[in-house]
């Protein structure tokens, strides 16, 4: 039982879809935390007990997003990513701000 012979030997497995899988859900939980994290401080500095204004705490929530990008390595895909983003972001406060006065 313990001494069969077996044809396994430790570490050759082929492992590199396994890695794939592994290095897109850590992608996917970094991009997914930062943006989360983002959406969060937006809404503490204008719904929250800081109370800004929607366009500062947009402006503030754009370069601490550009801060996190570089601090964390991430692509281009995130630079284009929040500043797109951030420009929908400011049109619908925009237009929401001109029906509520």
């Amino acid at each position: 039982m313990g001494g069969a012979h077996s044809d396994y030997k430790r570490g050759d497995m082929e492992v590199s879809a396994q890695r794939g899988t592994f290095d897109g859900f850590m992608g996917f939980t970094v991009y997914g935390g930062a943006l989360i994290a983002l959406m969060l401080i937006f809404a503490i500095l204008t719904v929250g007990g800081v109370g800004l204004s929607w366009f500062p705490a947009l402006i503030i929530s754009l370069v601490l997003g550009i801060i996190v990008g570089a601090v964390l390595k991430l692509d281009a895909a995130w630079f284009a990513s929040i500043t797109i983003l951030a420009v929908l972001t400011g049109l619908v406060c925009f237009i929401v701000g001109l029906f509520t006065g």
